[in-house]
């Protein structure tokens, strides 16, 4: 059976994590994920990013095996006096990525100091295949 959960959170700048979390309810898959957010811009050079993890922190450097999807939003240049409201919509299919029920997910984010956000994570969950599924990451 397909099933979609979603997270949400708002940011106010910086590195910021567990702004959401979700227990999985029961064994299956990740299939894809969804994102829908916006950020708030006033200065050169402002970005966000959120991050979905299998990982209670957030890293979105190299070598981050915790990460399930991420979208980031920036790198605007001002030319005038202002701010910009930017905004985005993805939505990524996985192949298959397994979880065990109780299993938590987070939602992260890293911005530009001073950057507000809001984003909406809806995770789309297959839980009628019986594969092998790995215990614990």
């Amino acid at each position: 059976m397909g099933s979609v959960i979603q997270m949400a959170g708002t940011s106010a700048g910086g590195t910021e994590t567990s702004l959401a979390t979700i227990d999985v309810p029961a064994d299956g898959f990740i299939t894809g994920v969804e994102w829908g957010c916006r950020a708030d811009f006033d200065t050169d050079n402002d970005f966000q990013t959120w991050q979905l993890t299998f990982g209670s922190t957030t890293n979105v450097g190299n070598d981050s095996r915790a990460n399930i999807s991420n979208v980031t939003l920036g790198g605007l240049t001002f030319t005038a006096g202002g701010s910009v409201i930017a905004g985005a919509s993805k939505y990524t299919s996985l192949p298959d990525i397994p979880v065990s029920g109780g299993e938590r997910l987070f939602l992260h984010s890293v911005a530009a100091a001073g950057v507000v956000g809001v984003a909406l994570c809806c995770i789309h969950f297959s839980f009628e295949e019986t594969r092998n599924l790995p215990r614990r990451r």
